[in-house]
């Protein structure tokens, strides 16, 4: 039997070719709905090309390895998620943000937490909130490319915002303040089943999410201002027995 030459005499029935450009994008979505809903260990690249209508070659092909394709849909999610977060276009430097008036940085810092507001939790089924909630309980290699490529730009980035609101705060007082804001803001994605049987509601409404927006702002000024002040409790006195 004459042994096959060509790609195509490789591929099966119905599928496109391994390097054609829309095997290649069937391939990225196919790969972003199923880590998304499944992890990236529990998803196989063979179950990715079935799902694209491709065979495993074609993987391989265009990104390596799963791993590649992973770092792939990541990037291309996170640059939407990037493009949502910075609606008001590029940051400008602290020297330019130290010389506004404290309206407009608060109403700067409200958009910022309104964004990732919108990309975690309005609606929770869009990819790239799974993608984060899923390394954040179940990290893969790939979460170092996450952390330098976009948590790290974001929280110096409103990092630099909360400095401006509060110029006698130290560095460390500041990243506390941003991870204390970042951390509200998780809460109600990590907490979405119970927080909906809660309040009684199939999903957030568009009422409550800003509604709790206002709220992550008004609570984090107020414990900056206390921060700035550089007021602390005093420890609890430990009873002798």
């Amino acid at each position: 039997m004459r042994r096959a030459t060509t790609e195509a005499a490789r591929v099966p029935r119905g599928h496109t070719e391994p390097g054609s450009p829309a095997t290649s994008g069937r391939l990225l979505a196919a790969a972003t709905e199923l880590f998304a809903r499944r992890g990236f260990h529990a998803t196989s690249i063979r179950d990715i090309a079935e799902q694209a209508g491709a065979n495993v070659a074609a993987g391989h092909y265009h990104y390596g390895s799963k791993r590649g394709l992973y770092v792939q849909v990541l990037r291309a999610q996170f640059a939407l998620v990037r493009e949502m977060t910075t609606r008001d276009g590029a940051l400008p430097p602290r020297r330019v943000l130290a010389r506004w008036p404290r309206h407009e940085l608060i109403a700067l810092l409200t958009r910022r937490v309104a964004g990732t507001v919108d990309v975690l939790l309005d609606p929770p089924s869009q990819p790239h909130g799974a993608l984060m909630l899923r390394e954040m309980c179940d990290p893969s290699d790939a979460l170092p490319i996450i952390v330098d490529e976009f948590i790290r730009p974001q929280m110096k980035e409103t990092a630099r915002i909360v400095a401006c609101l509060a110029p006698a705060a130290s560095q460390r007082a500041v990243d506390q303040v941003v991870r204390s804001i970042i951390a509200q803001v998780l809460f109600y994605r990590f907490t979405m089943p119970a927080t909906l049987l809660l309040i009684g509601a199939r999903r957030y409404s568009r009422r409550f999410l800003r509604e709790m927006t206002e709220h992550v702002i008004e609570f984090s000024l107020g414990g900056l201002a206390e921060v700035a002040r550089g007021r602390r409790r005093p420890a609890p006195k430990r009873s002798r027995r």
